[in-house]
């Protein structure tokens, strides 16, 4: 059997041996942070570091009511954000725990499920649609695999791997199966180094933590200036050195606002705890009012705006159009032939329940052409041209039990269809793709032949237009509300994505 693994994978000892080495396979992780410096944070703001320097004035002077107050101002300020993260944190590693990830690797010439921070160097990775791949890795053997690679490169869609190529941890298998060596774990890994990176990355001051800071500059400056004057027209009129020296330090502290820290503090813990009942983990009080400070936001499209699956919603023939629910099989043989060769031209399955496998757009097709009350007639596939993002198009064949050979061609308009012979109905079918795809669809271009060729291998020519499948991710049911809400609060929505520059319509922010 052409999936079977020749290799016994490491074994137990030598596993556990390499664990002991290398360590857990997971990103590093930041030395757990102690009460004194989640304190430290919180004093190094330049409007308490004031307040600091106000309360042992006073202290200095004696003047017990006001050192209380400022004592109490700065407590409750460094108590409410040090809770604060204290509870993020919390919040944060139980998230971690809840979502641990397995790997599938095969030990001791067994397949086995262990967890993901058990992977080593050398271990043998079984990879299949739906898994995230642990670690590192170099390909043994592919069939039809695609990955996810948008958390490392930020392309949203499915990247074919091959034999002898390599996969990075931390990527999603969207399609196929796979082996593969793991070569590095960890911190070494690719999604390693990106937290490495993410953790070394500069916090950047909010722009109410540089408001309050130039505010404090601008409060020392002033205070200073009125103190000197002041201490200097009573020297003036010969009046004792420390009296003056006790009038111009009373000043001073009388000028600094002790509640501005207070009641900016009460504000943001407020934000808090309204995006806390949304379900939203806030680390830093800081970040609150960030969100506050917003004028653009540049979105994703998919899974973010849209649902991030996808439904086909419209088939297309030179002979009509068809919307679900579709009409019964056999009153229009256009359509059936559509559906028939959108079916067989595909790698994805659906079990008896309903539950889909298999890349998200082949899956609609498939949902699409399976229908209630339809069916498709057994073809037994025999050969194949694999999707190739170079070629942008799939290519299968079939055969019978009478005998019959059908080749079935799918894939993007503009690589499909100049394959065919110009035509009326071609130049119907690119003309329609426009519109659709301007309409915020992606169009899907199918095409199909019944005979053999020489030698029985699958090739393209002499294919026929059989009529085109308009498929689409669904906006979320809130996507407009939330739209419209961020264009009232004077924010600019931008809408980042790599569809086709005709697809815009339903989309557009």
């Amino acid at each position: 059997m052409a999936e079977q693994l020749l290799e016994r994978g490491l074994d137990s000892i030598e596993a556990a041996r390499r664990l002991a080495a290398a360590g857990p396979n997971r990103p590093p992780e930041p030395p757990p942070r102690g009460l004194h410096s989640r304190v430290s944070d919180q004093l190094r703001d330049p409007m308490i570091l004031l307040l600091l320097s106000a309360g042992t004035l006073t202290a200095l002077l004696r003047d017990i009511p006001d050192t209380v107050i400022i004592a109490a101002v700065v407590l409750f300020n460094t108590a409410t954000g040090v809770v604060q993260q204290y509870r993020a944190d919390r919040a944060v590693a139980a998230l971690h725990a809840m979502t641990a990830p397995v790997a599938h690797v095969v030990r001791d010439g067994e397949p086995r499920e262990i967890a993901a921070e058990h992977v080593v160097p050398g271990d043998l990775l079984v990879l299949s649609a739906g898994e995230v791949v642990p670690a590192d890795a170099m390909l043994t053997s592919a069939h039809g695999l695609e990955l996810d690679e948008s958390a490392m490169t930020g392309e949203s869609l499915p990247v074919a791997r091959a034999d002898g190529e390599s996969v990075t941890g931390g990527t999603l298998v969207t399609r196929g199966r796979g082996h593969g060596t793991a070569t590095r774990t960890g911190s070494e890994s690719g999604l390693g180094r990106l937290a490495a990176m993410m953790a070394a990355a500069p916090t950047r001051a909010t722009p109410l933590q540089r408001r309050l800071t130039e505010l404090s500059r601008w409060l020392v400056g002033i205070v200073l200036a009125l103190t000197t004057v002041v201490v200097a027209i009573g020297l003036l009129q010969h009046r004792p050195v420390t009296e003056m020296a006790v009038v111009g330090v009373s000043l001073a502290v009388a000028a600094v606002p002790e509640s501005l820290p207070a009641v900016v503090t009460i504000a943001l813990a407020l934000g808090a705890r309204r995006m806390a009942r949304r379900h939203a983990v806030v680390r830093n009080l800081p970040a609150v009012e960030t969100l506050g400070s917003v004028t653009v936001i540049a979105t994703d499209k998919t899974g973010t705006l849209t649902e991030g699956r996808m439904v086909a919603e419209q088939a297309w023939t030179p002979y009509g159009d068809h919307r679900p629910p579709l009409p019964p099989q056999g009153a229009d043989a256009a359509l059936d032939r559509v559906l028939r060769d959108v079916t067989l031209c595909n790698d994805a399955r659906l079990d008896p329940d309903g539950t889909a496998h298999g890349d998200p757009l082949e899956v609609a097709l498939l949902s699409l052409a399976l229908g209630p009350g339809r069916r498709t007639d057994d073809w037994a596939r025999t050969a194949e041209l694999p999707f190739d993002a170079s070629r942008r198009r799939m290519t299968t064949m079939h055969r019978d039990d009478a005998g019959r050979v059908l080749t079935v061609c799918k894939g993007a308009p503009e690589s499909l269809l100049p394959l065919l012979v110009p035509g009326p109905e071609v130049e119907q079918a690119s003309a329609e793709a426009d519109r659709l795809a301007t309409e915020g669809h992606r169009v899907i271009a199918v095409a199909d032949r019944v005979g053999a060729t020489a030698g029985g291998k699958v090739d393209e020519e002499g294919l026929q237009l059989a009529g085109l499948v308009a498929v689409i991710d669904p906006p979320r049911d809130h996507a407009a509300a939330v739209v419209d809400a961020c264009h009232r609060a004077g924010i600019r929505l931008l809408l980042v994505t790599g569809d086709h520059p005709g697809r815009r319509g339903r989309h557009g922010a």
